[in-house]
């Protein structure tokens, strides 16, 4: 099924990956490597987009057609920075697109390429990558028209791109996050920079890190994130002190009344810890 905004942090692991083989750093500017993108005199990092603290922003593109990297850069290059950046907080796909276009021109790989290549092989992620390649489908959910459930069709994966173009399931998703905090994605350090939450003027939610959200759930500290794209919704949360995940993905968005992901996986966490 498709995950989403669960997508950014296979996003940010890339990132921070490339960064232990010294191919960037957190804090090089984005135009290093998009030099295309106009920062309009202020100082862009790969930090401030995997945080949310950019404040880019670009316009909402057709869904269903083919979103190339130029059309992209156009149109964020047209946007106004919504604040100087690392002020605020403000959670931004456009974060992400920018993030991934880094991701391409460091490696010479399409996104899609790097996932695959990078991640799921080596991990044993046989089932999760960008929907529509590497023998993945690219999947249609259903969603709720005036009251009636209906059929979804897919979204051209090249408009979510590196801030939400993955499919997964659910098993593929819960040992993505055992491996990630055992060491088997990126050293420690840089899980632990990746989990280390901030939380600006704009940020109601929770710290946010590098594509997770912290904080502490059902009486235990969790790493989590959700997403919901147009036929599914996804939750996934970490329990750091009993290393329990819970994934839950449906695919239905919008979805019938009561029906939540998160929902649904702190019900499942809660249950789970209860026999712990």
């Amino acid at each position: 099924m498709q995950i989403a905004s669960l997508t950014k942090q296979f996003t940010s692991a890339a990132i921070l990956r490339l960064a232990e083989r010294g191919a960037l750093t957190l804090d090089d500017r984005i135009e290093k490597f998009v030099p295309e993108f106009n920062p309009r005199g202020a100082t862009i990092t790969l930090r401030h987009l995997l945080t949310h603290t950019a404040g880019v922003g670009a316009p909402p593109p057709n869904p269903y057609s083919p979103y190339t990297r130029e059309q992209f850069i156009t149109g964020i290059n047209a946007q106004p920075l919504a604040f100087p950046p690392g002020t605020q907080w403000s959670y931004n796909n456009a974060n992400y697109k920018l993030a991934g276009h880094a991701i391409e021109s460091i490696t010479g790989m399409s996104f899609a390429e790097f996932v695959h290549r990078e991640l799921a092989l080596p991990l044993g992620l046989i089932d999760t990558g960008v929907c529509g390649t590497s023998n993945l489908p690219r999947p249609d959910g259903y969603g709720v028209v005036q009251g009636t459930l209906m059929r979804t069709p897919a979204v051209e994966m090249s408009v979510p791109f590196a801030a939400g173009a993955l499919c997964s399931t659910a098993s593929d998703l819960v040992r993505w996050s055992h491996l990630l905090a055992t060491g088997r994605v990126m050293l420690p350090a840089s899980y632990a920079t990746m989990t280390t939450g901030i939380k600006p003027p704009g940020n109601t939610i929770a710290p946010y890190g590098l594509g997770v959200f912290v904080a502490n759930q059902l009486g235990h500290p969790t790493v989590f994130h959700a997403g919901g794209i147009a036929g599914f919704q996804s939750s996934l949360v970490y329990f750091s002190d009993q290393d329990m995940a819970v994934a839950v993905i449906v695919n239905a968005w919008p979805a019938p009344a009561g029906v939540d992901a998160t929902l649904i996986a702190l019900t499942v966490a809660n249950a789970a810890l209860g026999t712990l």
